[in-house]
């Protein structure tokens, strides 16, 4: 695993969790249970920049501007002694075979449910990707999504991902990492905290970066069906309509990625009304009970 640091993590320490003036007791994981190499080292990762510098993209490739590290700053503000990795695979990554078509001219959007989303990663950057994760809302006790999920995968794959990560500073093979029930199901209610968020334009890289770099294919995976989601549809259209080949992966659940099939992208729409920003960065705000004032 490579040693220097990200630029993108030097601005950790100055970012505050915007709702907790101390660390909140959350229960992420469980705290008695061995990471995935039947370890206790996923105490090591129990900090934002190291927990941000295993599942990041290599900080001397292209790719670093665009790793969200919202969910990752928030480990610093949680009570240790909850937290702790997911007991089980999310998803059966010891049974994963890197197929043929992913190679260096591929950028690959993982949009599973969030710790499925980390397990394939996991496997996918043992394979030789390299990793964004687009993980951009804070966890909360009373929070809509539960954001404490994905860290908690985080953490079972964290030391296996430092003894076999392979990723090198090149262009790609790369994967971004998305957590397709980011949109939520509902809005929040009062007394909740409203985290729901989406995949913003900036997140993913233009296409005259993404040429300059060879990725000249693009393979959306989900697991769920339906429809691409909104937000990714918006994006995933604007790149076929600039004449990059886009294709979708289904991933089925032992641990088996299908050959790609050509996907039909109708014109998209998506409304970003109604999401909670916080003014930390990323997303996630209490949704205030109504006034009762005139």
């Amino acid at each position: 695993m490579w040693s220097p640091l990200s630029k993108l993590l030097e601005f950790i320490g100055a970012i505050r969790f915007p709702f907790l003036r101390r660390r909140a007791k959350l229960a992420v994981g469980r705290t008695d249970v061995p990471d995935a190499r039947g370890t206790a080292d996923w105490k090591e990762f129990l900090d934002a920049r190291a927990l941000s510098r295993v599942w990041g993209p290599h900080p001397h490739g292209p790719w670093t501007p665009f790793h969200c590290l919202t969910l990752f700053i928030a480990i610093d503000y949680l009570k240790r002694e909850f937290v702790g990795p997911c007991e089980a695979d999310p998803w059966p990554v010891r049974e994963f075979r890197a197929p043929g078509w992913i190679a260096p001219d591929a950028l690959l959007v993982v949009d599973l449910p969030g710790p499925r989303t980390v397990a394939l990663g996991a496997a996918l950057a043992a394979s030789g990707c390299d990793l964004v994760c687009t993980f951009n809302n804070w966890p909360h006790p009373q929070g809509v999504l539960k954001a404490e999920q994905n860290l908690a995968a985080m953490l079972r794959y964290a030391s296996w991902l430092e003894e076999k990560r392979v990723a090198y500073p090149t262009a790609g093979p790369v994967a971004w990492l998305c957590d397709a029930e980011r949109l939520g199901t509902r809005k929040g209610r009062p007394g909740e905290f409203d985290n729901r968020y989406y995949i913003e334009d900036g997140v993913l890289p233009g296409p005259n970066l993404l040429r300059a770099q060879g990725i000249s294919k693009i393979f959306y995976l989900w697991s769920q069906p339906g429809a691409v989601r909104a937000d990714l549809g918006v994006q995933l259209y604007a790149y076929q309509k600039d004449g990059f080949q886009v294709s979708q992966v289904f991933v089925s659940d032992d641990g088996v990625l299908h050959d790609p099939e050509p996907v039909s992208l109708p014109t998209p729409s998506f409304s970003t009304m109604g999401f909670f920003r916080s003014s930390a960065g990323g997303f996630g705000a209490p949704v205030p009970h109504p006034s009762s004032g005139g």
